[in-house]
């Protein structure tokens, strides 16, 4: 009887060390230098088909399947963004009845390795769709300089700009409700659509360079949280405004809105879809990454940020690891932009350079 009662003993032991001392096993989630632990839970492939519209990004599982784990290493959740090959090749035959329509200029081109450009544009006069290519062409270089992104395989997007007429009809075409909408952008074709202002064409060229830089996010980047999505888009489609001795400016006006701390405008997700918020949070995502953008020191932290969303094409970066990655490599970045801030709204000009 006393065996078996040390024996008992010696197995509650064994238990209680276990239960205080094991942890399970971890993996690394690198953020270039940036890391945090992420628990080992069982690994899968997320295959997802991807549609935004008006910019809402609505995300439909198609597949899920267990991967093989690697012997050597712990395999991280990872997954594909898709296109639907029936929808691109929908979208190209659309488009097509415009090539032989007098209204329009059509014209395919590159504007890097493995990108080009289906570019149809009103016949308003024969300055708007040079300007629009050369714009286009430029915000990318700029944008693959700054965040080191470039593609592995052949990239085709639409950038189409219609008349009133022109872009309510192609909107429902490609599944979408008709609205006020300036533009607007399908990930699962690669189509972004603009209507043209005949009242203001230079508007209309913005929206267009706003909306293909999120088809370039959606392609480069993948899912993307919408403080950055929008951020990007809102600096780039600034391409170019020849008042400037910059690339990129932003207009003066955006920096005098409503002010937002950064971790306030990171966790304002849910707030996008809200009419009462939107011009705000538009215009301190354009602050926000304009400062980063002019910064040094915010550039490299950026473009770490960057390249780890597009590590994972499918999740994006937990709030607080982009916090971190912050506080660790830019300690004073509050700080900073509020002096940035500050400076910015004392510009007399119309426009801010900034890259």
């Amino acid at each position: 009887m006393k065996i078996k009662t040390r024996h008992l003993l010696l197995l509650v032991v064994v238990l209680l060390v276990l239960h205080f001392f094991y942890k399970p096993n971890t993996a690394v989630v690198e953020v270039n230098n940036y890391t945090h632990k992420a628990e080992n839970a069982e690994s899968y492939t997320h295959v997802y088909t991807t549609e935004t519209v008006n910019n809402k990004r609505v995300d439909n599982v198609a597949s899920k399947v267990k991967a093989q784990p690697k012997p050597t290493s712990v395999q991280q959740n990872s997954c594909e963004l898709i296109h639907d090959p029936e929808e691109l090749e929908y979208a190209q035959s659309e488009l097509s009845q415009l090539n032989d329509n007098l209204d329009f200029t059509a014209e395919q081109f590159d504007i890097g390795p493995y990108t080009s450009v289906n570019l149809i544009t009103p016949n308003v006069n024969s300055d708007y769709h040079k300007t629009l290519r050369i714009r286009l062409f430029e915000a990318y270089e700029k944008y693959q300089n700054l965040f080191g992104l470039y593609p592995n395989k052949s990239i085709l997007m639409n950038l189409v700009v219609l008349p009133n007429n022109y872009y309510d009809d192609y909107v429902s075409r490609f599944g979408a409700l008709p609205s006020n909408n300036a533009g607007i952008y399908f990930g699962k074709n690669n189509t972004a659509l603009v209507r043209f202002d005949k009242a203001d064409p230079q508007s209309s060229l913005r929206v267009a360079i706003h909306e293909a830089m999120h088809v370039i996010n959606f392609n480069l980047i993948g899912s993307t949280p919408r403080w950055l999505n929008e951020g990007i888009a809102e600096v780039f489609e600034n391409t170019l405004i020849y008042k400037t001795n910059r690339t990129i400016a932003i207009p003066t006006y955006r920096v005098r809105r409503t002010y937002m701390e950064f971790r306030s405008l990171i966790d304002s997700e849910a707030l996008w879809e809200q009419q009462s918020y939107r011009s705000d949070l538009y215009a301190n995502a354009n602050n926000w990454l304009a400062f980063f953008i002019q910064h040094k020191q915010g550039r490299r932290v950026l473009k770490a940020i960057v390249q780890a969303e597009a590590k994972n094409p499918c999740n994006t970066l937990e709030n607080e690891v982009i916090l971190n990655a912050l506080s660790n490599y830019f300690i004073d970045y509050e700080q900073a932009y509020l002096v940035w801030l500050k400076a910015s709204q004392q510009v007399k000009g119309e426009f801010i350079p900034v890259y």
